[in-house]
């Protein structure tokens, strides 16, 4: 597959944004940061570790809410800069409390900063890029590169966390000052705060209209991408469970050498991101962003499902063939979740719609975690995989229904039209 013709035709702004967000993604692994830090220099026990890494989960939340609502008003340029440059400012500081708790309650402001950038980034894409098959391309190219960076930082800190854990500080803070720069000097956006004819009625009638807010008037007006979003929360609670399911089953299945079965599953996963992105992203180009998802959705169900097999048979061979089904299943929802809100919000207000979604998502990832563990605990693991094939086999059928009431719609004005 010709990567070069894969990725064609994008503006230069594209391709540099694209390139900040996977140099960013190198030094984007604060979770794991959290748990290294303080299990590995701290001595803390894995439990009151995932507590830090909870807060930092809990945080993302009204992180990405606030960080759409601000790249609505102030640009999405400018919110991207400054959360990206207060982490590396507090990533640098890092060095002169290392040794202590300190450290850890820094690392969650910064999560908090990181996830303020989130829905910048998204809605900024969006903003460069025309079209969907345009936008499908730029939010592939970004989610391959931000894979890229994510396979590279933690493996090169990996050798340095340890015994140089300031380096890894300092390393993660130039990061994130170089894409920064990036932004700055070469991603050109032009007016970055465009307010439509409605969000000016809304700002000029706040004064008389308190109980008024302009996003729930633009959701009332999209009740279709309201559903959508609601919907996106199973997306998010199934994907969890390549972090969270997974390592038990290993555990469950492989005993021991659980967690170097998981290493290779995750291996797996960042193999096929990246041989199989610009493979599929080709194949599915002329396919809507809807009914990429609902594809995407049976591929869940398929590869999450059958480690239920391993209830039989122990064979690593199920494994691999499983992660490479729900990787595909990743791949067709991830680099088509965003553009279904792209071509259906205006843009004074694409920051907030993405941060909405984002914060959906956290929490699919943090409820997730816990619903499951209520399922494990009453029945074995191996049948969890069903009823996560089951929510897998919901969502692609949500996401049909939403084809259809789409559908219905559009039909319905045809009919309006002809009438009048």
């Amino acid at each position: 597959m010709n990567l070069v013709k894969t990725y064609a035709g994008l503006t230069k702004e594209i391709y540099f944004l694209c390139l900040a967000r996977t140099i960013n993604s190198i030094g984007d692994f604060v979770f794991s940061l959290i748990t290294l830090y303080l299990t590995l220099q701290l001595g803390m026990n894995v439990v009151s570790a995932g507590i830090f890494v909870s807060l930092a989960a809990l945080i993302s939340g009204p992180g990405v809410l606030l960080g759409g609502y601000l790249s609505d008003i102030m640009g999405k340029k400018t919110i991207i800069v400054g959360g990206q440059f207060l982490s590396s400012i507090l990533i640098m500081s890092c060095i002169f409390w290392s040794g202590t708790i300190a450290v850890a309650y820094i690392l969650i402001i910064v999560m908090f900063s990181i996830s303020v950038t989130r829905p910048a980034y998204n809605s900024l894409l969006i903003k460069l890029s025309t079209g969907e098959k345009e936008r499908k391309s730029a939010f592939s190219l970004m989610y391959l590169g931000a894979n890229l960076g994510i396979a590279i930082g933690p493996l090169v800190a990996g050798y340095f966390m340890r015994d140089y854990i300031n380096f890894v500080f300092l390393g993660i803070s130039i990061v994130f000052l170089l894409s920064t720069i990036i932004i700055i000097s070469l991603v050109k956006v032009v007016d970055d705060k465009v307010f439509t004819k409605f969000e000016k009625e809304s700002l000029n009638n706040h004064n008389s209209q308190h109980n008024s807010s302009p996003i729930l008037k633009i959701i009332m007006k999209r009740p279709l991408v309201a559903y959508f979003i609601i919907i996106s929360f199973l997306n998010y609670f199934i994907y969890m469970q390549a972090s969270f399911s997974i390592p038990i089953q290993m555990n469950s299945s492989f005993g021991e050498n659980g967690a170097a079965y998981y290493g290779s599953v995750m291996t797996i996963n960042a193999m096929c991101v990246i041989i199989l992105t610009t493979l599929i992203l080709s194949i599915t180009k002329k396919i809507t962003a809807i009914n990429s998802i609902a594809i995407g959705a049976i591929f869940y169900g398929l590869g999450f499902g059958i480690l239920g097999l391993l209830d039989y048979s122990t064979n690593f061979i199920i494994v691999a063939l499983s992660t490479i089904l729900w990787t595909v299943g990743e791949i067709l929802i991830q680099t088509n979740i965003n553009l279904y809100i792209a071509s259906r919000v205006p843009d004074t207000h694409q920051g907030r719609f993405n941060g909405l979604l984002l914060f959906v998502g956290c929490l699919g990832y943090t409820i997730s975690p816990y619903l499951t563990g209520i399922f494990i605990n009453n029945i074995d693991i191996e049948n969890v995989w069903l009823i996560i094939s089951a929510f897998s086999l919901i969502y692609s059928l949500c996401m049909l229904f939403l084809l259809y009431l789409e559908k219905r719609s559009i039909r319905g004005k045809l009919n309006e039209e002809l009438d009048f």
